[in-house]
């Protein structure tokens, strides 16, 4: 595997040269703030990002302690017109496992380092479209010490200079001390103790992960019932790898950490073997100041306030506060969860307005969902509108021109082929199958042949009944036993966009 820590860390060196000489000659402790560099919140779950470069052109990045090392993503790869080769080998997530392959970057920028000419593992397979160009991972964050300030969105490096014993949680004299196990570089993010209904557990944070969640595996150890009264079933998590897993909300007790104690908490819980047995998520950030202190193997927490564990069950304040300073992000998000069935209160009409915020500030998902939601009505006219605000790079711009080509044939548009071929002239890969089905290239038949994945095959299928209804035909294509209807789907106003992954 191509590790972009080590590179990066040839980079990072200079910066400290340019601190002041004195400091050297001090006896007492230097707490060097290296860098500090803005959070944003981006993407349908609203995870933390950060903003770098890949050469020389913006790139979104995630920083996620839960990763190992630096990886690019396929939309990353795709964005920034970068050509990737197989490696062979394969990295385990959530979701399974992925190919990886590699990509030459000739730059490439992340907060305060700058590396040039380097080799980065790419992940090949997701379960979800990612929203961000590059993962990352612990061996370059915790390089020194980090701390997290989400209060005030920022994520800030430390360089100490002889502080072995030195209170380091500069912001509170009272904040509690979580001692870690010191990992070797590969696997940087260190883990300690936790405790969940009395049962001592292993956890990390993740700063990758919207929010905490726990293994089944734990929650069973810590006598937590999934099929009991305080659990509910949920719809199967995602991550890395083609596959997805089993997921619950569940409740409880107690939750322990150093000298605090939660009451009543209520996880996410994941059918998926991991490393550890709970992940610390942004939820947890939100409501702590963390420091992870490198130098000397602890964590410093302050609890900040507020409610330090969210499965998504309803709209908070800070999502409120993105949502109105114009983060198109927020309001997508919560359209979603204005109907999920983690909602306590679903709101249907809230989730349209939510969407129709969302794309008048040019979010393209929202106008994919509403244009999908308008044709399946059988309002094609108005569906064209939203659907070619949907079109760009990407797979939602790709998929977009589908739903668009329907709309236009079912609104008698002449122009509804010859721009179909002109989008997708220069491309071959997924979903070409389906361009090629709507031009007459290949039948029903051989289109559901080239559909390598359920979701694939469920959207391609889906696709030949409507353009069979279209041109007269709606009872010739029956769908396959596993795949649901799409008007089924859609009496939802939010539905997802990467049903052709």
């Amino acid at each position: 595997m191509t590790f972009i820590a080590p590179a990066l860390r040839v980079f990072l060196a200079p910066l400290l040269f340019l601190l002041p000489l004195h400091a050297a000659a001090q006896t007492a402790c230097q707490f060097l703030q290296v860098a500090q560099v803005p959070l944003h919140y981006a993407g349908s779950g609203l995870g933390l990002t950060m903003t770098g470069e890949i050469n020389g052109k913006r790139a979104t990045m995630l920083p996620d302690t839960g990763a190992g090392v630096t990886y690019l993503t396929r939309t990353g790869v795709e964005r920034h017109g970068l050509t990737q080769r197989p490696t062979g080998r394969y990295v385990h997530g959530v979701a399974g496992k992925s190919r990886l392959y590699e990509a030459r970057v000739a730059e490439l920028v992340v907060g305060p380092v700058r590396a040039r000419d380097l080799y980065l593992s790419v992940v090949g397979e997701t379960s979800f479209t990612p929203p961000f160009d590059a993962i990352v991972g612990a061996a370059f964050l915790l390089q020194g010490d980090l701390e997290f300030s989400l209060a005030t969105k920022e994520l800030r490096f430390f360089r100490p200079q002889r502080c072995a014993s030195t209170w380091l949680a500069y912001w509170d004299k009272n904040a509690s001390v979580i001692p870690f196990r010191q990992h070797d570089e590969l696997t940087a993010n260190p883990q300690f103790s936790v405790h969940i209904n009395g049962t001592r557990l292993t956890a990390l944070i993740d700063s990758g992960a919207s929010v905490t969640t726990i293994t089944r595996r734990a929650a069973h150890r810590a006598g937590i019932d999934l099929d009991g009264p305080r659990a509910q079933r949920v719809a199967n998590a995602h991550g890395v790898g083609k596959q997805s897993v089993g997921a619950w909300i569940a409740r409880a007790d107690t939750f322990k950490i150093g000298d605090a104690t939660v009451h009543d908490p209520e996880f996410d819980v994941i059918d998926s073997q991991l490393s550890v047995d709970v992940l610390l998520g942004v939820d947890f950030l939100r409501a702590h100041r963390v420091l992870f202190a490198m130098s000397q193997g602890k964590l410093y927490v302050s609890y900040l306030g507020g409610q330090p564990f969210d499965s998504r069950r309803e709209v908070r304040p800070w999502m409120r506060q993105e949502a109105d300073a114009g983060n198109a992000d927020a309001w997508y998000t919560m359209a979603g969860m204005a109907v999920s069935e983690r909602s306590r209160q679903k709101d249907p009409g809230a989730a349209i307005a939510y969407l129709e915020r969302a794309a008048a500030l040019g979010h393209r998902e929202a106008s994919l969902s509403l244009g999908v939601r308008m044709l399946v009505q059988g309002k094609p006219e108005q569906a064209t509108t939203h659907l070619r605000a949907s079109l760009g790079e990407g797979h939602t711009g790709r998929n977009g021109a589908l739903w668009l080509y329907l709309a236009q044939l079912r609104a008698g548009d002449p122009q509804a082929r010859a721009e179909l071929e002109a989008r997708f002239r220069e491309r071959s890969d997924w979903p070409r199958p389906v361009v090629d089905y709507f031009l007459g290239k290949i039948d029903g038949d051989k289109l559901l042949d080239a559909s390598d994945t359920p979701a694939r095959t469920c959207f391609a299928a889906n696709l030949v009944q409507l353009h069979e209804e279209t041109l007269g035909k709606p009872d010739s294509v029956a769908l396959p036993k596993d795949c649901k209807p799409m008007r089924e789907q859609y009496q939802s106003p939010v539905a997802g966009a990467d049903m052709a992954l």
